[in-house]
């Protein structure tokens, strides 16, 4: 099995130095080198380096990139591994699920959460769950994430459906549960995880910068000022952890006005299926606020952003699955 291994920074990719945590040359081979020294020679590693940063740093420029160069490499090689830093990991797991939709040359990102070397990294854990899942699941398809949580095994993560990080902790879940457990170099796959079949074409080819600054993302909390919303093409509003928002605001009232008046569509990202159970929610027909199907605030702002790019519908795009996200 060949599989490409496309490195693009993070801290998977660096080294600590005296100003810092920065990308080094030598991280991406040594992650390679830890594999080959543990596991053996057993695999046929293809590498690619379409760019080099610090994650948080990344911009859908890099997107771009990254996008042309999987189908580059997925053009000889049957499987594709992408090593990415942990800030911005859902955002570009999300951005090449709707990129990509469940395409069949399958993709898994590996990020670490200390420099590979640090003996406390879970780097080489999750790398190796990578090329398991990769070599034990046949039929597998479109994005993923592995990543082992501390004092866990290792889990494959469908990419569109991994949440927010929580303040100063680098675990990550997703929404309905995981794909995959890897232990001791073997795959468990999850037998209740279900997902919907691709409704839509993927975005693939799209230039998503072309969205840059169009999309205004905001998140409830109390006492929100919100800003003109004419000059952008929607408006991405996640709500409260219940669904829930401050309907009883003046304050949101007159924005959600203001975006009636100014054709801005508002979208709700966080409310649960069925809806929320508090009677603030009652309000958001009223108030012309489209609540978005239960996929993770951050997957529905790269879907939003592509649309846009795409002069795609947007409430037809946002609401039909792709990318594993339903």
């Amino acid at each position: 099995m060949r599989i490409g291994v496309i490195f693009t920074g993070g801290t998977i990719g660096s080294r600590q130095s005296a100003g810092g945590i920065a990308p080094s040359d030598s991280a991406p081979h040594h992650l390679l080198s830890l594999y080959r020294k543990k596991y053996g020679d057993v695999f046929d590693f293809c590498t690619f380096e379409p760019y080099t940063i610090l994650s948080e740093n990344l911009s859908f420029t890099h997107i771009e990139l990254l996008a042309e160069c999987i189908q580059k490499a997925a053009k000889v090689c049957e499987r594709i591994i992408v090593t990415h830093g942990t800030d911005t990991l859902q955002y570009t797991g999300a951005a090449l699920s709707y990129l990509l939709g469940l395409c069949s040359v399958p993709v898994v990102l590996v990020s670490a959460n200390r420099p590979l070397t640090d003996k406390r990294s879970n780097g080489p854990d999750n790398f190796a769950a990578a090329v398991c899942f990769l070599r034990d699941t046949a039929d597998a398809r479109g994005v993923y994430i592995s990543y082992r949580n501390h004092g866990e095994s290792a889990k494959i993560h469908r990419a569109s459906r991994v949440l927010r990080h929580h303040a100063f902790d680098d675990a990550i879940c997703s929404v309905d549960g995981t794909v995959a457990t890897v232990k001791s170099q073997k795959t468990h796959h999850v037998m209740s995880f279900s997902e919907q079949n691709d409704a839509q074409a993927p975005y693939i080819g799209t230039g998503i910068s072309a969205a840059a600054g169009k999309v205004l993302f905001l998140a409830a909390h109390p006492d929100m000022v919100y800003p003109d919303p004419a000059p952008y093409a929607a408006v991405l509003l996640e709500t409260y952890h219940s669904g829930t928002l401050a309907t009883a605001s003046q304050a949101l009232c007159d924005f959600a006005a203001q975006a009636r008046q100014a054709g801005v569509p508002i979208f709700l990202a966080g409310v649960p299926s069925g809806g929320t159970a508090y009677e603030s929610g009652a309000l958001y027909s009223a108030l012309s606020l489209q609540v978005l199907p239960p996929i993770p605030p951050i997957a529905a702002y790269m879907k939003l952003c592509l649309a846009v790019a795409g002069g795609r519908a947007l409430k037809a795009a946002l609401f039909a699955p792709l990318g594993g996200d339903l």
